[in-house]
């Protein structure tokens, strides 16, 4: 079971429920709608203000064990276990995730909605038991795959985030970890969460894993309009670090009366709208990488694969079910996930900190889609910088002015800008404003764009 920590200043949630005394009924709820999610926690004797009461833990098995016995199927539920709080001893009971769907003896199905429990109409219990019946895909292994086509560099990091101690025999813990996390089996064969998180090349087996970046000039994705195209592959680690750096490398760096001003897109909304779609896509599907395309007015983030289970658009910022839990595991112990199941909601508050419109989702059976729209700049363009020497003409004029409208330029973009112009001419202007130390040079060869110095 990959079970997260239990926090207890962030009281109850999609993955953590606090109940002081041992109601029958609200614990048969809640034990199912954890199983039928991605599991969690139930602590006994303690209510979302942290106080502490005790219970008795003979009486709370036999009541768990009736519980488990009464529910359509039976449900597994682990032992109550002592955890030491500041206020006194509580108990916690981990309910896993569970492969089936569970009901209760009346046939009621419920789910985790925020710190509450949901009960699911019959179009989302189908949809529930559909998604159920097809596994999960991420712990499939991978033929031809060996634990040799990991990498070790990226197996090192994660046991340091992790806090496991290095030592010159590291590797037993390596693969003890490894084996509990999912990402290979106990006879050594590779899944594909393995090949996702730790693989030296994951596009090898699962060759629709990358993403596809773009950036267009204007508001719409026409193909003259587009001035950069990137493809970004690895394992999920590296390939995020790689997208965010090519994304932050197109941001407009502007600059107000000496100060800075609002970001385009806040940092933690821009991250987490890119780790929900590397970590929740449908792996499954084959053909389409995951889509970013920037535009000027929005960014737009496309998984392949349609909400999963019984999540749908009006439930989503208060639901947490994971597509890919071994992958959200993961990721949440590298350290890329803050808090399991507060994404949507952070992602929500920092882009209203921001004074931005919450973000927007589109959602099909084959993608989901989310779009963050850029924020208004108030304040005025910095004005352009004195010429050094001799007058600039016009098409270099609109070539800076683009560049204070979008942050940068590329020889594409300028080429989409002026089109009655030979390319080599575009290229000479572009090498003589830099020469000029009106714009800086960034990247090499294909991947070559100019900003401001």
């Amino acid at each position: 079971m990959q079970t997260y920590p239990i926090l207890l200043h962030a009281g109850s949630g999609p993955l953590l429920a606090c109940l002081p005394d041992p109601d029958p009924d609200w614990l048969a709820e809640t034990a199912t709608a954890l199983a039928n999610g991605d599991g969690g926690t139930i602590l006994f004797g303690t209510d979302s203000s942290g106080t502490a009461r005790a219970v008795d833990p003979a009486y709370l098995t036999e009541l768990l064990d009736a519980i488990a016995l009464a529910c359509r199927p039976p449900l597994e539920i682990n032992p109550p276990a002592p955890l030491r709080t500041a206020e006194g001893d509580v108990l916690a009971v981990r309910v896993p995730r569970s492969p089936q769907v569970h009901a209760l003896a009346d046939g009621r199905v419920y789910v985790r909605a925020g710190s509450d429990n949901r009960l699911l109409d019959g179009q989302e219990i189908r949809r529930l038991i559909d998604y159920r019946s097809t596994g999960d895909f991420e712990s499939e292994t991978v033929p031809g795959a060996r634990p040799s086509d990991l990498d070790p560099a990226l197996l090192a990091d994660f046991l340091v985030q992790r806090g496991v101690r290095l030592r010159q025999a590291w590797r037993q813990d390596a693969d003890d970890l490894l084996i509990r996390a999912g990402a290979i089996t106990p006879d050594y064969q590779v899944t594909v969460a393995g090949l996702l998180l730790f693989g030296r090349d994951p596009r090898r087996w699962l060759p629709h894993s990358g993403v596809q970046f773009e950036r267009y000039i204007g508001t719409e994705p026409h193909p003259d309009a587009l001035g950069l195209a990137q493809y970004v592959e690895g394992a999920i680690v590296p390939l995020l670090d790689q997208l965010w750096d090519l994304i932050a490398a197109q941001m407009p760096r502007r600059v107000f009366d000496g100060h800075s001003g609002r970001p385009d897109y806040p940092a933690e909304a821009l991250r987490e709208a890119l780790i929900n779609a590397v970590c929740h896509r449908d792996y499954r599907l084959r053909g389409d990488p995951i889509s970013v395309r920037m535009f000027t007015d929005r960014i737009e983030i496309t998984s392949p694969g349609g909400l999963p289970g019984f999540v749908t658009l009006a439930h989503l910022p208060h639901t947490r079910f994971s597509r890919n839990p071994l992958l959200a595991w993961g990721l949440y112990h590298w350290g890329y996930i803050d808090a399991p199941g507060t994404g949507i909601r952070r992602m929500v508050e920092s882009l209203q900190a921001n004074e931005q419109p919450g973000p927007e989702f589109d959602a099909s059976d084959y993608h989901v889609t989310v779009r963050l729209y850029r924020a208004r700049v108030s304040a005025p363009a910095p004005p352009l910088p004195p010429p050094p020497s001799g007058p600039l003409n016009d098409r270099q004029r609109r070539a800076l002015e683009h560049v204070q409208r979008h942050g940068s330029i590329t020889l594409h973009e300028y080429r989409a800008l002026c089109r009655s112009y030979a390319p080599a001419l575009l290229q000479s202007d572009l090498t003589e404003m830099v020469r000029q130390g009106r714009l800086r040079k960034v990247g090499a060869r294909a991947n070559t764009y100019y900003m401001l110095p």
